[in-house]
């Protein structure tokens, strides 16, 4: 009995990038519509918008660098959401608000 060998397709790389971005472009559209008010009262929208913003930046990475610029960008992004708390904490003690 022959083996046969079953090639699988690969997964389409342009798929995951189109969608990464697409998403990407979502979560800039609701920065732009809390930018275009008062940003004070929609700071915790903001905050998460950046939140999501870093999540699909991190999965573009993922999908365009190599392993040594993956962990870079892991690494600042990682940062960036340790600021992100902090700056909902500080907000929290000044204003006395609460943010999931």
């Amino acid at each position: 009995m022959a083996a046969e060998i079953i090639a699988f397709p690969e997964p389409d790389r342009g798929d995951r990038l189109v969608s990464s971005i697409a998403r990407l472009e979502a979560v800039l559209r609701d920065v732009e519509r809390v930018g275009a008010g008062d940003p004070g009262p929609g700071l915790d929208q903001m905050l998460a918008a950046m939140e999501r913003m870093s999540d699909q930046l991190v999965d573009l990475a993922c999908l365009l660098l190599d392993e040594d610029a993956k962990l870079q960008a892991q690494s600042a992004f990682r940062c960036l959401s340790d600021k992100i708390a902090e700056t909902r904490d500080t907000f929290d003690q000044l204003g006395g608000r609460s943010y999931p």
